[in-house]
């Protein structure tokens, strides 16, 4: 997180550097220390993402001592605060000031070193650029025009779907008055929420049921949470329940239920015993209500139902492949020639996943359309698949992936891995977040909110967040992201040392909205 660690660093210096009570010397060192923060930032700004593994070990040298340097900084202005803060009773000015100086002093000499320590990264720079070994970002490699504004990837996330979805409607308008469980099973990254969403939101299906509601259950079952879901959804609307008991919201989801014809879909079931908690709080009103499940878990799924069998998910056949990634990354525009070889080679190392075709759309639509930059992404994305496991192999993509990202979005991307598996955010309380965490680069003709949104918007043109509501305006209303990407923030917020970032987590911002 070396990005994210200069910016908060050189905000607190900046604060600092306002500050009227200094002393001459030490305005002198922190404007010294702004200038090596302020020059690295600029660096990792203009520096192109494929510069990834020749940087990795400088960013890892930024980003520890950057850490340390705030970590100090921060210590120090804490502990002036409380000497000032102290009885008087007992301390006098004078000893309070000498008290101070003492504990800069002992201070000073850790920071020295750290802009040593930077400086001599500065000097790496200076001389990589002199070699050419780092690329850097020019206007002229800016992106299309259309690609520059944000869009909706719904559409095309249902390329190939059309035969699944009128499968699964077959099976929720079967003449069987029974409750009944329609399942939908595969691995990871199939697709299987999509078919789920796809079929929720179609118009027959809307009209063939009464109410419909939507849950996410994920590998920890937290019953309440699933019922406040469930209310939520049913109501259309956040639903305060305040401090109601399991029981009281379990008896209120059954009184919307009683006497309708409802479809409930039940997403990301891990095992039996969630499915059985679930299904008990819903009435058979013998009427030809449903429940979709969606799972990765064959044997959930084949118990599920005695009388639907399991919907298995299939991989994307190569036509269905390229029609996917090709309408993420040209919409209704044509693919130029001398791109579509080394498209069908990335397509055949997706294996027919849609997830994969989904964030690699992703990618190459926000990034510059050409050869040389498509043979980039087929060379990193063949030394993934070569000798990993499926699991190892997915978030090989995806750190390559990552590693793609301008660096101002990577810290926004990682947050998202703070939140809860599966967890629905509002988007006014996702950039509060972000600009509490001092993620957002300040911009003198915009306030920080509006470039937090401009970087929510950017993640989800590539595909990171997942938008789950949209406003009646067409905003975005609220967010979440994918399972396995979440895995992925978790696993590399660890090794990043993320938690050093964070100082603002979710509970703090409960109440926003």
């Amino acid at each position: 997180m070396a990005y994210a660690s200069l910016l908060s660093l050189n905000q607190t210096l900046e604060q600092i550097l306002h500050l009227d009570d200094q002393t001459e010397q030490h305005h002198i060192f922190m404007r010294s220390l702004h200038e090596k923060v302020s020059f690295l930032l600029s660096f990792l700004d203009v520096s192109s993402p494929q510069n990834s593994d020749k940087l990795i070990g400088l960013e890892g040298r930024i980003r520890d001592a950057a850490y340390e340097a705030e970590d100090i900084i921060e210590s120090s202005m804490s502990n002036q605060i409380v000497s000032e803060s102290g009885s008087h009773e007992y301390r006098t000015e004078s000893h309070m000031s000498n008290h101070i100086v003492l504990e800069w002093d002992q201070k000073f000499e850790r920071l020295q070193k750290i802009i040593q320590e930077l400086n001599s990264i500065s000097d790496e720079v200076v001389k990589m650029r002199e070699k050419n070994e780092i690329q850097v970002l020019l206007p002229s490699n800016s992106l299309p025009a259309a690609s520059s504004k944000s869009r909706s990837t719904n559409k095309s996330a249902t390329v190939g779907l059309d035969r699944d979805l009128m499968e699964i409607k077959k099976l929720l308008t079967k003449p069987h008055s029974e409750l009944e469980v329609v399942s939908i099973v595969g691995m990871g990254g199939l697709g299987k929420t999509t078919l789920a969403k796809l079929t929720y939101n179609d118009s027959f299906i809307a009209n063939h049921f009464d109410v419909r509601a939507w849950v996410v259950v994920s590998q920890e079952y937290r019953e309440q949470e699933v019922l406040k879901g469930l209310l939520n959804s049913l109501r259309g609307l956040n639903h305060e329940s305040g401090e109601e008991s399991i029981e009281k919201l379990a008896e209120n989801v059954s009184k919307i239920l009683k006497d309708k014809r409802y479809l409930i879909v039940i997403d990301d079931v891990w095992v039996m015993e969630q499915l059985n908690q679930v299904k008990s709080l819903f009435p058979d009103n013998n009427n030809g209500s449903r429940i979709i499940l969606t799972t990765r878990n064959s044997v959930v799924a084949h118990r599920a139902s005695h009388l639907f069998p399991p919907y298995h998910m299939a991989f994307l056949d190569v036509e269905a492949s390229w029609n996917l990634l090709h309408e993420m990354v040209f919409g209704e525009e044509r693919c130029p020639p001398e791109l579509q070889e080394i498209g069908h080679m990335i397509i055949m190392m997706c294996e027919g996943l849609p997830l994969l075709l989904v964030l690699i759309g992703g990618l190459l639509y926000k990034s510059e359309r050409t050869l040389h930059y498509w043979k980039h992404v087929e060379r990193n994305i063949h030394s993934v698949v070569v000798g990993m496991d499926y699991h190892m192999n997915f978030l090989g993509y995806i750190s390559f992936i990552y590693n793609q990202l301008p660096h101002h979005l990577r810290a926004c991307f990682l947050y998202m891995g703070v939140l809860p598996e599966d967890y629905e955010i509002r988007r006014s309380k996702l950039t509060k977040l972000w600009v509490a965490n001092r993620f957002i680069k300040p911009d003198r003709s915009k306030s920080l909110e509006e470039v937090a949104e401009e970087y929510l918007k950017d993640l989800v043109d590539r595909n990171l967040i997942l938008v789950r509501e949209w406003s009646y305006s067409g905003e975005i209303k609220t967010c979440s992201i994918h399972d396995i990407l979440w895995q992925f923030c978790m696993l590399k917020a660890k090794d990043e040392k993320f938690n050093s970032v964070v100082g603002y987590p979710l509970e703090v911002y409960d109440n926003l909205r």
